[in-house]
């Protein structure tokens, strides 16, 4: 992986707030937030230029926003499973997400998720350590019975794309 100086990329946050201010803290060029709500024309002119999107909310709000990443060759992060889906890839519309137990209003955890996004922006531009490229991927999850918070790696499963009805599973 090519080494890519933070200052020159340009990054696109769904749902903004703490992870908005982490990547800042890196320098960035510009990072900006991506509105609920958008369309995929919007979406496409908003992340014109972009160089990497970082999902939020749930799943379905970043179906779209994966979509309009992948037409204009941008990688997408996503959330609360972090994994990072290429446009030449396996796409979002190809994955079977967990339910996630992260999708809670336990701002530990979201600040953890978000932490995780930010690590793997930082894998995919300095070619330090190797970024979760889809099906590969990190969930987090409090640990039943205690306070404990556990991070587990992951091969997601992928839907049935020959129709079969046999899972396709990477």
């Amino acid at each position: 992986m090519v080494q890519v100086d933070l200052r020159l990329v340009k990054a696109c946050v769904m749902g903004g707030g703490e992870i908005t201010e982490l990547l800042r803290s890196y320098k960035l060029k510009d990072v900006r937030a991506i509105p609920a709500g958008l369309g995929l024309v919007e979406l496409k002119q908003l992340l014109k230029g972009t160089d990497v999107v970082i999902g939020g909310y749930g799943y379905g709000e970043q179906r779209e926003v994966a979509r309009a990443a992948s037409e204009l060759g941008i990688p997408f992060i996503t959330y609360p499973v972090i994994t990072t889906i290429l446009p030449d890839g396996i796409s979002f519309d190809e994955i079977e997400f967990p339910d996630s137990r992260t999708q809670t209003t336990s701002p530990l955890l979201d600040l953890i998720a978000r932490a995780l996004q930010l690590v793997e922006m930082l894998r995919l531009f300095s070619g330090v350590g190797e970024p979760l490229f889809a099906p590969r991927a990190l969930v987090l999850y409090p640990d039943a019975g205690s306070q404990d918070l556990r991070l587990k790696s992951v091969e997601l499963r992928l839907k049935d794309v020959n129709g079969d009805g046999d899972d396709d599973v990477a």
